[in-house]
């Protein structure tokens, strides 16, 4: 008669233990702060047609890697020129890290697509935009390899990135009172007239108000 319910109390047990797995498996991947900064370097900027490609340009860019909302990871581009428009932050939202080997690689869960108004203040322009997973790494001596795409009014230009970290923090401030006044805007690069509580650039700088 034991032996009858002890055949299903070892089936609990079993059920029991492969949940607890199970859970610790899906647990997010802790993140070491010193991922997290502003890395400088050169981008090289490539345009590619259904014909072919044009000539490839390079320039200083500077990418930061700050936490964001939800779990994800930002990735950032600061002060990034497209054509004759230069945008004050073109943010990758859902960003996720996952540790392969002795490096961070960095996985866009949802393409970019969204508005960004222009530093000229005036021109808000519809940007779509990828990361090459495969060929992006935050490596643990400090560097960063991004491989990201930025579709701009139908052309398709591609980027490579190669920088190293050089300011070890999230870049978010607070807001003390300042004299005169001052142009704010969201993380999406618009202008904000009356802010409300939360993240601004002001300066290009994050503070929050």
């Amino acid at each position: 008669m034991r032996s009858f319910y002890r055949i299903p109390m070892l089936v609990f047990m079993l059920f029991a233990q492969v949940t607890v797995m199970m859970a610790q498996g899906n647990k997010p991947e802790t993140i070491p702060s010193s991922v997290y900064g502003i890395y400088e370097g050169k981008v090289t900027s490539e345009v590619v047609s259904t014909k072919n490609s044009m000539s490839k340009l390079t320039k200083d860019l500077k990418v930061e890697i700050s936490k964001g909302e939800q779990g994800f990871t930002m990735v950032t581009l600061k002060d990034f020129t497209i054509g004759r428009y230069t945008f004050g932050e073109i943010p990758f939202k859902d960003c996720l890290l996952k540790l392969q080997g002795d490096k961070w690689q960095v996985y866009l869960d949802s393409n970019l697509s969204d508005y960004f108004l222009a530093k000229d203040g005036k021109t808000s322009i519809l940007l779509w935009g990828n990361i090459d997973e495969d060929k992006s790494f935050v490596h643990k001596d400090g560097t960063l390899d991004l491989d990201f795409t930025i579709i701009f009014n139908e052309t398709r230009i591609n980027h490579v990135f190669k920088g190293k970290k050089v300011k070890d923090t999230t870049g978010i401030n607070k807001l003390t009172q300042q004299s005169g006044k001052q142009t704010m805007y969201d993380l999406q690069g618009r202008r904000v007239e009356k802010p409300s509580k939360g993240i601004y650039v002001v300066n290009g700088k994050k503070i929050v108000y």
